[in-house]
């Protein structure tokens, strides 16, 4: 008696089991949303939004997930990660993939994206899922669409005009040319510059609040600058007066916005260096 009661616990668990077992179901994902959440004209940060629904009515428990992204049918980026999150009974919760994508590495895997301005996209990732009843499961999920593809800009000294000069000050205008490749205008917030001549900080400062890059194109850039050469020296106008050549270095940090809907606000490095001689005046 003893024998049969416990063969009949060991088939209603049994049964149980198999009943938990096929009731379970695997959680359902989608990707909600596709965002460049950082980037510059070198590379860019992707970032996956992933919903995962829980139908069932215990909660479930993910463990991990790799992720597989291809530009124009070629791997450009993958991996895995450890990530442990619960999603309760009959409930949803969403988590991030993001990647970095570097433009460089783009271009010399797809050839043929050099001139393109943008490309197309496939994700996919497999979610590994802890589940009751059925243990390690893995539920993929994929995307597919477009991402813009960048080019560096271009930044040149045009000219170094002196528009004004004599013992006490000097005004001067220096022209920048901005040679925009990207299929996407540019709105300047702010240029914070250094001129430095001969190895001395000349002047410093921002400029061209609110000016606009026009795309793929050239647009020219003029920062007045006021020099006071009562404390800069006589070097400095016999310089400004021409006949002397002298070496410069401009560098700067362009706060920039770009003008498309997948980016928005970066920054750009320059440093722009060479020597020049000015015409008598």
């Amino acid at each position: 008696m003893i024998l049969l009661t416990c063969a009949l616990f060991l088939l209603d668990g049994c049964a149980a089991l198999e009943d938990l077992s096929n009731s379970i179901q695997k959680p359902k994902l989608s990707v909600e949303n596709v965002r460049v959440s950082d980037f510059n004209f070198e590379e860019m940060e992707l970032t996956y939004d992933i919903k995962v629904d829980n139908p069932n009515a215990l909660s479930v428990k993910m463990l991990a997930y790799d992720y597989n992204l291809d530009i124009n049918e070629n791997t450009l980026v993958n991996g895995n990660q450890k990530k442990e999150l619960a999603i309760e009974a009959s409930g949803a919760s969403t988590f991030q993939v993001p990647m970095r994508l570097n433009f460089a590495d783009v271009y010399q895997s797809v050839q043929n994206l050099r001139d393109s301005d943008e490309a197309t996209y496939s994700f996919l990732s497999n979610l590994t899922f802890d589940l009751p009843a059925l243990g390690k499961t893995n539920v993929p999920v994929s995307k597919k669409g477009q991402i813009p593809l960048l080019k560096t800009p271009e930044i040149s000294l045009e000219d170094f005009e002196v528009t004004g000069v004599n013992f006490s000050s000097a005004d001067i205008n220096l022209q920048l040319s901005f040679d925009n490749p990207n299929s996407f205008g540019i709105d300047v917030n702010a240029l914070n510059y250094d001129l430095i001549i001969n190895g001395d900080q000349w002047a410093d400062g921002t400029a061209l609040r609110g000016t606009t890059i026009e795309e793929k194109g050239v647009t020219m850039l003029n920062i007045p600058i006021s020099l006071n050469i009562s404390q800069m020296g006589i070097s400095a106008y016999r310089l400004l007066t021409g006949g002397e050549t002298f070496d410069y270095h401009i560098k700067g940090n362009f706060d920039l916005n770009a003008r498309h809907e997948l980016l928005g606000q970066t920054t750009f490095d320059f440093l722009r260096s060479g020597n020049l001689s000015l015409p008598p005046n």
